[in-house]
């Protein structure tokens, strides 16, 4: 019993921290392939269409604003053909990225 009571009080006192998500590659304008620990995720940053003409402007934008290994979180909305859809936050900044690029003209709103 005094076991379990210290455990308890250690894990009260001494939260787990769940750690963020790392870049690992800006694919396309609008896909980019995280990991964690032990999972890697392909996400397509939802409520964005980001037109060919800004393609590539918009790489490098986010591969500016996201460099490899840089921290983020994301917040799922759905799946679509394997790809995940979710909105994403850099956390250096705690901007949304989605909010970002239509901010800076290279996307489009779409939800």
């Amino acid at each position: 019993m005094k076991f379990i009571l210290c455990t308890l009080l250690i894990l009260f006192f001494f939260p787990f921290r769940a750690l963020p998500a790392e870049v690992l590659q800006v694919s396309s304008p609008s896909v980019i392939q995280i990991g964690d620990n032990n999972r890697n995720y392909k996400i397509r940053i939802a409520c964005i269409n980001v037109e060919e003409s800004n393609g590539k402007d918009a790489i490098n934008w986010l591969k500016n604003e996201l460099p490899r290994h840089a921290k983020v979180n994301f917040f799922p909305k759905g799946s679509e053909d394997g790809t995940l859809l979710a909105r994403v936050t850099n956390l250096d900044s705690g901007k949304d990225l989605a909010s970002q690029m239509i901010e800076l003209g290279y996307a489009k709103p779409t939800c």
